[in-house]
């Protein structure tokens, strides 16, 4: 039964990627669904993310930003072979399973306090993972991976039958008709959400020319899974009808940047995000099953978040419009991204967005900007659970100055992501976001 949930596990490691690599995430700030091209971030304190030595232009005074985006998705796989499809048909098993699970709470906080030639920064929010997957009506891929650990295990029952150990023969035989019983009548839930922030501060030089930067950056991450099934076979040899499993851990890491403005209306950014080495421990194992999967109390396992090379520019074409440009490159070969039973072995990942922001008026401010993320999948690693796909986004949103230093923003962004094939299931994904946000600055 060691196969079962070998595939339902591997979707751990890489759940919920809204935007950014294949663990990053940079849909961390509302001004990012207003205009996805962040990295040149310099009159706002989501610079205290994006572009950290940009906080030393802001504006004297201590900047304080809140924010929540409300996530609105589909998750699909569905079976891509005609005679597997068939298989699945006869067997009453599910041929295509999709999660449709809105994420309501995904907030971010950006604190800055300026003056002079001096910052000092913080940022908090959800860093990897993101919200919860249910497969309530069950998953191909879990069936496919239970009627392999069946039919394995029908295999080892007929030899110890033939050898005359009749003790491992039954034991074989009750993991055979579990795992065919929980085929088709299973569900999963899975939970991933990796919460972090950082702290540090930057320093302006050469007459306001050049600022560094850097910051130390902690996160803390949770993970959970449930398979349940009502199957009397599949309670009987399990103890229940559940098999679960929770996971804890920590990571540190650093980041350092620079910001340049080499002309007047021209802002050069470059940033380096270090890798975090997130460590898991597993915790509350439930089900007798779990131990022969691999599943134990204890257990450690590394679902790191790879190092990230960013560049930004941005250019005041005329006084109300400020045009950017951003790249991220994530450094995915360099981090171990497995789960508690899979293996993975992604390529490194890029994105590259264009943007503009546009003041109307003393009040009113408007943005638009578009981003294509190329992804590093490849033909061993990919999630059926969360998939990690190619995708174009176009994002936009509107900024209110109701009151001096108050500003109210409201934004939206439209992820179009590309189908692939991926032995022998299509993944498919479809996604929206909504945000609103608040920042206020005391001035000093």
């Amino acid at each position: 039964m060691k196969r079962t949930l070998a595939f339902a596990a591997a979707a751990m490691s890489v759940a919920f990627a809204f935007a950014g690599g294949v663990e990053n995430k940079t849909n961390m700030s509302t001004g990012y669904l207003r205009n996805p091209s962040r990295n040149a971030e310099f009159q706002r304190p989501e610079a205290a993310f994006y572009n950290i030595a940009g906080t030393a232009f802001l504006q004297d005074g201590l900047w304080i930003e809140a924010g929540n985006q409300f996530v609105f998705k589909e998750y699909k796989h569905e079976l891509n072979d005609d005679t597997l499809e068939a298989l699945f048909n006869s067997k009453d098993i599910v041929t295509s399973a999709s999660d449709t699970t809105t994420v309501w709470l995904y907030p971010d906080f950006d604190a800055v306090y300026h003056k002079g030639d001096f910052s000092v920064f913080m940022n908090f929010g959800v860093y990897a993972g993101g919200g919860t997957l249910n497969f309530d009506d069950g998953s191909p891929a879990i069936g496919e991976k239970l009627i392999s650990a069946a039919g394995d295990a029908q295999t080892a029952a007929q030899k110890y039958a033939a050898a005359g150990k009749t003790a491992e023969a039954q034991k074989y035989g009750y993991a055979a008709q579990a795992a065919a019983g929980a085929a088709p009548d299973h569900s999963l839930k899975v939970n991933s959400i990796t919460y972090g922030g950082e702290i540090g501060g930057a320093y302006k030089f050469l007459d306001g020319m050049v600022s560094v930067g850097a910051a130390l950056r902690m996160v803390y991450g949770t993970q959970s899974m449930e398979l349940t099934s009502s199957n009397a076979v599949f309670k009987q040899v399990n103890g229940g009808d559940t098999i679960s499993y929770d996971a804890k851990a920590t990571g540190f890491g650093a980041v350092f940047g620079a910001h340049a403005r080499p002309i007047d209306k021209l802002d050069l950014s470059l940033q380096y995000s270090t890798i975090n080495k997130i460590k898991y421990k597993v915790d509350n194992v439930d089900g007798n099953l779990a131990d022969g999967m691999g599943i134990e109390d204890g257990k450690k396992f590394n679902t790191d978040l790879p190092a990230c090379l960013g560049f930004g520019a941005a250019y005041n074409v005329i006084d109300p419009l400020l045009l950017s440009f951003s790249c991220n490159y994530y450094f995915n070969k360099q981090a171990t991204m497995d789960s508690i039973l899979g293996e993975t072995d992604y390529d490194n990942s890029i994105e590259f967005a264009l943007g503009a922001d546009y003041k109307i008026n003393d009040m009113v401010g408007a943005s638009l900007g578009f981003s294509y993320s190329k992804q590093g999948t490849n033909d061993e690693s990919n999630s059926y659970f969360s998939p990690v796909l190619n995708s174009f986004t176009l994002g936009g949103g509107v900024e209110v100055t109701p009151i001096e230093n108050l500003t109210l923003t409201a934004a939206g962004m439209w992820v179009n992501y590309f189908d692939e094939d991926f032995d022998p299931f299509k993944l498919s994904k479809d996604l929206f976001m909504a945000s609103i946000g608040v920042t206020y600055r005391l001035p000093f």
